[in-house]
């Protein structure tokens, strides 16, 4: 009967200790309403404990982004490293999480090495069944080169150019 009761009591900071009570839409309004009531360490305990819908539970838990304030910042910082010394799981989620994130970054990054360097010699290759040949200026031109684009627009201009220095332009 208690829940009943919650869900019908008003808003009020003197009865945030029967609002808890509150169940379904009726606790996702109070958590809405007393993020901005209460300290930081009490809206993590009522997210923690509370059965709160998830869209509920994400829209204020990014309600505590990065802080203008350094104190606050410090703070929310220190809550931080004792959430996760006080939740091994979570630290292990997260940091196999940064890992594949990692990995995942790593792996299109050589993909983008990769692209470029066949982008490179192929363009080599071109010139040189074409008997285009390289100066030194130009072959590092074509080293340095980080953007496949240019590295393929040059290498569609080395099958017609009549030098190697043209094909590079």
């Amino acid at each position: 009967m208690l829940w009943v009761a919650a869900n019908e009591l008003p808003l009020r900071d003197e009865l945030i200790a029967f609002l808890v009570a509150r169940s379904g839409r009726a606790l996702d309004e109070f958590g809405r309403w007393v993020a901005g009531r209460r300290p930081i360490e009490w809206v993590l305990a009522m997210l923690e404990y509370l059965a709160m819908s998830a869209t509920t539970r994400e829209e204020l838990l990014w309600r505590f982004g990065k802080a203008e304030d350094p104190e606050v910042e410090a703070r929310r910082q220190r809550i931080l490293e004792v959430l996760l010394e006080a939740s091994p799981q979570v630290q292990k989620r997260l940091i196999e999480k940064g890992i594949e994130k990692g990995i995942e970054q790593g792996i299109e990054k050589g993909i983008g090495k990769g692209r470029l360097a066949e982008a490179r010699a192929a363009l080599r290759r071109v010139l040189a069944r074409r008997k285009l040949e390289l100066s030194p200026d130009d072959d590092a031109r074509i080293e340095a080169c980080v953007d496949l684009p240019t590295l393929e627009r040059w290498h569609d201009q080395a099958i017609t150019a009549a030098s190697a220095s043209e094909a590079l332009q």
